[in-house]
């Protein structure tokens, strides 16, 4: 199923679109520094495995989040001044 563009979403679904991304935002945030943390351990603990380079594999996908967020955010904002 592909998603809407951003123009074409109602206010409702882009807040609650919005809220979603939040949430999968701090949640995805922690797990990445736990992540990390377990990487550093590891690291140090038995040399480079492939568990290593796992966080840096998923901040591309937060990174996007937190880009598609400013957007429905501008788009909200937009929409609260006409």
């Amino acid at each position: 199923m592909a998603s809407k563009p951003i123009s074409e979403m109602t206010t409702e679904e882009l807040q609650k679109t919005d809220k979603s991304l939040k949430l999968a935002i701090q949640i995805m945030g922690v797990v990445i520094v736990l992540m990390t943390a377990s990487a550093i351990y590891i690291f140090t603990q038995k040399g480079f495995s492939a568990t290593t380079v796992l966080p840096i594999v998923f901040l591309p996908l937060f990174t996007m989040n937190i880009a598609n967020r400013k957007k429905i955010k501008a788009e909200l904002l937009s929409r609260n001044n006409q």
